[in-house]
C-alpha cells in the first residue's frame, strides 16, 4: 500500500522531513505547503500556500506538520475532518488546550495522530526500552541536554508562541525520560536568562522530576553550549542495572548497559540512528497496518505539560504537581 504524504511547513526542518519521507519505502510526496514560495527543488511535488486547499485537491493519506506549534491545532483539525492521518512535529502544540483539541479531533475522526519525538526511535533508546524490564524499577537518572547558542530566537522565544527553548528543545529530553522511566508526578525547576537578555523566558534550566513510580531525575538544558562540543548524556540507575546513553546533541548513538547480576558490560553503537528515519517508517507502518503509534497524541501531550510546569516552577520557585489530561 502506497501512502501519499503532504508536507505542511517548509522551514529548514520541514525540508529535512520532506526528504526523509520521500526516501521512506512506500511513500509518495505529491504536494507541499508553505506561506511563501521555496527555492528548494520540490522534485515534482506541487506547491500550495494553503493547507486546506492542498488537502482538498491532493487528497493525501497523511500530512506532516512542520509549522510553528501555534498552527498545529488548526492543521490537525483540517486533516482530521478529511480523514487524513497526522505526523506532527514536537512540541505537540502551544498549549495543553490545543493538545486536547487535537486528541479529540483524531479520536472523533479515527485518524492516526503521531507526535515526532525522534529519541524514542533512536537505536540506543529503542534498545534500552526493550531491555528495561531486565533491570527492574528505575531509581534515578541525570540527563544533560545542552543546545548551542542560536543567533535569532524568533518565534521560539515568544510568550504567545512556543514559549522558549525549554518547550522547543529541552522537551526532547523530557520525552525521553517519560518514555524510559514513566509518567511525571511533580516538577521543581531553577532557570535563568544567560544568553538572551531581552526575552522574558528562561534560556537555561536545571530541574528535577518525581515520577509516579517513585523514581527521580534531573535534567540540565538550555542554549549555552557550542555546536563544536555540545553533547547529550543520560545516566539511569535501576534496581538491577545501569544504563548510559551518550553522543553529540540529538545523536545519542552510544549505549552501555550493566546487569548487576552479570560480570561484563554491554556496549553498543548505533551510528547513523538519530531516530528520524525510524520515526518516519514507524508512522507509515502504523497507517499501513492500522496500529497505534508509541508516541500518539496522549503521549505527546505529556512532555508539553512537563515543559510548561518547568516554566511555572521557575517563575514561582515552587514545586508544581502535574494532573495530566482527561484523555
Amino acid at each position: 500500500m502506497s501512502v501519499r504524504v503532504g508536507i505542511v511547513g517548509l522551514g529548514w526542518w520541514g525540508e529535512q522531513l520532506m526528504d526523509y519521507f520521500r526516501n521512506t519505502p512506500g511513500v509518495e510526496v505529491p504536494a507541499v505547503v508553505n506561506k511563501i514560495p521555496v527555492t528548494k527543488d520540490l522534485q515534482g511535488a506541487r506547491f500550495y500556500d494553503d493547507s486546506s486547499e492542498m488537502m482538498d485537491k491532493e487528497q493525501p493519506d497523511a500530512v506532516v506538520i512542520a509549522t510553528p506549534p501555534t498552527v498545529h491545532k488548526e492543521v490537525t483539525r483540517q486533516a482530521a475532518q478529511r480523514g487524513i492521518h497526522v505526523f506532527c512535529e514536537k512540541p505537540m502544540a502551544a498549549t495543553l488546550e490545543d493538545c486536547d483539541a487535537m486528541i479529540a479531533a483524531a479520536q472523533k475522526n479515527n485518524i492516526k495522530l503521531m507526535v515526532a519525538f525522534k529519541h524514542r526511535f533512536a537505536g540506543s533508546f529503542a534498545h534500552l526500552k526493550a531491555r528495561a524490564a531486565d533491570f527492574g524499577k528505575p531509581l534515578w537518572a541525570m540527563y544533560t541536554y545542552p543546545l548551542w547558542k542560536v543567533d535569532d530566537p524568533g518565534w521560539k522565544f515568544q510568550d504567545r508562541g512556543t514559549r522558549g527553548i525549554i518547550v522547543e528543545n529541552v522537551v526532547h529530553a523530557i520525552d525521553g525520560l517519560i518514555y524510559l522511566m514513566g509518567d511525571v508526578e511533580s516538577v521543581y525547576a531553577e532557570g535563568n536568562r544567560a544568553v538572551f537578555k531581552h526575552p522574558t523566558l528562561p534560556d537555561s534550566t536545571i530541574f528535577t522530576l518525581r515520577f509516579k513510580n517513585g523514581a527521580i531525575a534531573s535534567i540540565g538544558g538550555g542554549c549555552t553550549s557550542d555546536r563544536r562540543i555540545s553533547r547529550e548524556y543520560l545516566d539511569i540507575h535501576y534496581e538491577e542495572g545501569l544504563a548510559q546513553i551518550e553522543g553529540a546533541l540529538d545523536y545519542p548513538i552510544n549505549l552501555r548497559l550493566l546487569d548487576r547480576g552479570k560480570e561484563g558490560i554491554e556496549e553498543y553503537s548505533y551510528s547513523g540512528s538519530d531516530g528520524v528515519k525510524e520515526e518516519a517508517e514507524h508512522f507509515i507502518r502504523c497507517i499501513q497496518e492500522d496500529t497505534e503509534s508509541i508516541c500518539n497524541g496522549v503521549e505527546g501531550r505529556k512532555s508539553l505539560e512537563v515543559a510548561l510546569a518547568v516554566l511555572e516552577s521557575i517563575d514561582t520557585r515552587k514545586v508544581v504537581t502535574l494532573w495530566g489530561g482527561t484523555h
